[in-house]
């Protein structure tokens, strides 16, 4: 999905609105090249562990918000 949204392949950041097919929308999905990191931006600075609370393979529309 983020390919397709001009997001690079290596080396990024990306902070996206997404929506869930149960309708739940996460505003703030953190993805860092490739791996789902964290739900909010206070996971994009130190050291912290987040459980991500749904499968990523309901996730039905995603909208990059930001690349860094």
């Amino acid at each position: 999905m983020l390919l397709a949204r001009g997001v690079p392949k290596r080396k990024y950041t990306a902070v996206c609105k997404t929506t869930l097919a149960d309708g739940r929308v996460i505003d703030e999905l953190i993805v860092e090249e490739g791996w789902i990191i964290a739900l909010g931006k206070e996971g994009l600075a130190g050291i912290f562990e987040q459980r991500i609370d749904f499968d990523p393979r309901i996730i039905s529309s995603m909208e990059v918000v930001q690349v860094v």
